[in-house]
């Protein structure tokens, strides 16, 4: 009988490692099987008093086992909330929100439109918002102010103009 909890466990890895092994990949797979296997060994180390278990081998088979199982578990949960792009590497990832130099590129800008806004005729300004604002359509303006369809383009176009060479007077 082994003198220690270690020389037990070298005995049993060296006789059951790779029907254990096989027996987890074919749980799990081969790309967790050595992971799980590992994952057998260490519980094994942990239990309290392992020279009193009577079938160390079917202990390392129960516990096996009950990794497989809890692989499954956490793979079925994991895929319920993951995608395939969820599963790049952490510094390949491209986050959706701007740096913070784009952020303040963004609010000046916006500043600027709006100083430019500002000294724009009311008709205008008015009509232009509710086009970039709003959403509405040119024709749902000219209907809303009763005013012409082709009135309403010409205001917008000059109220986008009149910003773009606004804010490029002011960035230069």
């Amino acid at each position: 009988m082994p003198t220690s909890k270690h020389d037990l466990l070298n005995r049993l890895f060296h006789h059951h490692s790779k029907e254990l092994l096989a027996f987890a990949g074919w749980r799990v797979g081969d790309c967790a099987a050595e992971d799980l296997v590992q994952e057998t060994y260490l519980r094994f180390l942990q239990h309290p008093e392992p020279a009193s278990i009577s079938n160390p081998r079917a202990y390392l088979y129960k516990v096996a086992a009950n990794l497989g199982f809890d692989h499954h578990r956490k793979e079925s949960v994991r895929g319920k909330y993951t995608t395939e792009t969820d599963e790049a590497e952490p510094d390949e990832l491209i986050s959706p929100l701007p740096g913070p130099e784009a952020l303040m590129e963004g609010e000046l800008l916006l500043r600027n439109c709006l100083a430019a806004l500002k000294t724009l005729p009311e008709i205008y300004r008015h009509v232009f918002l509710l086009n970039r604002i709003d959403g509405l359509t040119h024709l749902e303006i000219a209907d809303a102010l009763k005013l012409p369809r082709r009135t309403v383009e010409r205001y917008c176009a000059k109220a986008l103009a009149h910003c773009f060479t606004h804010t490029m007077r002011n960035q230069a």
